[in-house]
């Protein structure tokens, strides 16, 4: 229960739960505390390019172009529709709605309406919407992402297209 004071402030109040129970103080900043942090999300913007590997623990949201890894320990890695990523991506969860060129390691992959990937998928569970396109090779694995598999970076899988030359 709360008090209202002259002001229309409101005042803790003490509230006796029970003989013999401690009495309970509730204030509104410990009401605040109680709730969820919001998740933290990186943004790499359409002007951006960047080459060299990314370690985050977070989300992060891709509009511009990645080239080199993307590690994510709890987050999601979101290409947006304007994104490209060439290189790896090793997350918990991948959403593909730009366009990606290479090795995509999950346990839930996305490859939405605009969504491109040209590639390996390494994945618990793919899903790919009309209008989605993936190119390459798909092994189901039932292994759940480790924190060592985002941290240490394992053999690289290197994706060579044959050349054919005409004579």
């Amino acid at each position: 229960m709360r008090k209202k004071n002259k002001d229309n402030s409101i005042e803790p109040t003490k509230t006796n739960l029970s003989a013999g129970s401690k009495d309970v103080i509730e204030t509104k900043e410990e009401k605040l505390t109680q709730t969820a942090a919001p998740r933290k999300s990186t943004s790499i913007s359409s002007s951006c390019h960047i080459s060299g590997d990314l370690t985050l623990d977070d989300d992060i949201q891709i509009f511009g172009h990645v080239k080199g890894s993307i590690r994510s320990n709890n987050g999601v890695v979101t290409i947006q529709k304007e994104g490209v990523v060439e290189g790896e991506i090793y997350a918990q969860t991948i959403s593909i709605n730009g366009k990606m060129k290479g090795l995509c390691v999950s346990e839930d992959l996305d490859i939405l309406e605009n969504g491109q990937l040209d590639g390996i998928c390494q994945t618990k569970n793919l899903t790919i919407k009309k209008g989605g396109v993936f190119t390459g090779t798909s092994e189901r694995t039932d292994k759940k992402i480790q924190l060592s598999d985002v941290k240490n970076k394992p053999d690289v899988v290197k994706l060579e297209t044959p050349t054919v030359s005409a004579q």
